[in-house]
């Protein structure tokens, strides 16, 4: 993809002279731009591929935080459980999440 752009780029500033004396500055640039629509159109179709998966994985970090604190709060309504274990039990569970994905990572 990058390869024919910059050797369109390449050509024009190793003949410099030759395309300023044709005055065909704007076909080189024309050129150069149809050269970078493909890596244009790839770029943004990484971008959303990543956007979509990025935004899969906060909306599921908070559905586990939304989750937690709905059930402690009925927990805590119904005296079963205290304000502080609720936070004890989520950030004990925030804890393992990061050893799990960090071990994730590390294997891959």
């Amino acid at each position: 993809m990058y390869e024919d752009a910059s050797q369109v780029v390449a050509e024009a500033i190793g003949s410099i002279r030759t395309v300023a004396s044709f005055g065909a500055e704007k076909r080189v640039i024309t050129l150069y731009s149809q050269k970078c629509q493909a890596s244009m159109k790839q770029g943004i179709r990484s971008g959303m591929v990543g956007g979509v998966g990025f935004s899969f994985s906060n909306l599921m970090l908070y559905l586990t935080y939304a989750l937690c604190f709905y059930v402690g709060a009925q927990f805590v309504h119904d005296g079963k459980s205290t304000f502080q274990n609720v936070f004890r039990v989520r950030y004990t569970q925030l804890i393992c999440e990061v050893i799990l994905f960090s071990d994730l990572i590390n294997r891959s």
